[in-house]
């Protein structure tokens, strides 16, 4: 009798995972238009996270002087059948608690600005695209970081994807910031933790920028981030001992190492 109650009891729960995974199905394909963000399009056999990108950091620490905005790009896609026309969506900022949020006009181009009116849109035949967030160089920049929160909003086109995938989050300064590439466990293995001074250290020695674009260089020949590793290493030991009794150390007042 209990074999038989166990069997009865396994059988509804596959029929509800069934009918679950049938509504999840027919939500994904058969519902209306939605959208919401996602990672960036890699090449085939790369891994990534269908969470990375939440969070961006942008900094104007490596540019001119003359240089006053910059663009930083997010990815979104849409759920459902195609269109044969373009369908424009709608995204608006989140004050986010504990920290400096950015001011329209002052810290980014606002997203209703005139300027940006064919920005925000799906391309006909498309369930990609890319998000522009127009960035401005505010003098603060240079003493603060400014976090612009921001979220997908239900239109005309577009009904809302998954919670978890309709929002994100931009830092903006004008300092020398942490790569979004450190926080990979490649970046934690050959870097070890990050510090502006190593930061900067490591800017002053090799004359690169180590920027994200950088690391992504780096990242894609395994000969080529050997090199930077062990140069790195050797250089803080030269560093060290051309300063005796006073090693590097980073903004904490922590000795700087890299790992062996």
């Amino acid at each position: 009798m209990n074999n038989y109650k166990s069997i009865l009891f396994m059988l509804s729960v596959c029929t509800i995972i069934f009918i679950s995974c049938a509504k999840d199905e027919y939500y994904i394909f058969n519902d209306e238009a939605r959208i919401q963000f996602g990672p960036p399009i890699v090449p085939r056999g790369t891994t990534v996270s269908e969470y990375q990108d939440t969070l961006k950091g942008a900094t104007f620490y490596y540019d001119a002087e003359k240089i006053t905005r910059d663009t930083i790009y997010f990815d979104i896609y849409t759920i459902g059948k195609l269109s044969k026309t373009n369908r424009s969506y709608k995204i608006e900022q989140i004050n986010l608690p504990n920290v400096d949020n950015a001011i329209p006009g002052k810290h980014y181009v606002a997203f209703d600005d005139p300027s940006l009116t064919n920005a925000y849109s799906i391309n006909a035949d498309s369930v990609h695209a890319k998000v522009p967030i127009v960035i401005l160089r505010d003098p603060e920049l240079k003493a603060k970081t400014i976090n612009l929160g921001f979220q997908l909003v239900e239109n005309n086109n577009f009904k809302l994807g998954e919670n978890s995938k309709l929002w994100r989050k931009l830092q903006i300064t004008d300092r020398l910031n942490k790569p979004n590439n450190w926080t990979t466990t490649v970046s934690q293995y050959y870097f070890g933790a990050y510090s502006v001074r190593k930061h900067q250290f490591m800017i002053e020695t090799t004359q690169e920028r180590w920027d994200d674009n950088f690391f992504s260089e780096v990242y894609s020949a395994i000969d080529l981030i050997n090199y930077y590793k062990s140069f790195l290493g050797t250089a803080l030991i030269d560093y060290n001992n051309a300063h005796p009794g006073n090693p590097l150390k980073d903004e904490n007042g922590e000795l700087i190492t890299f790992p062996n």
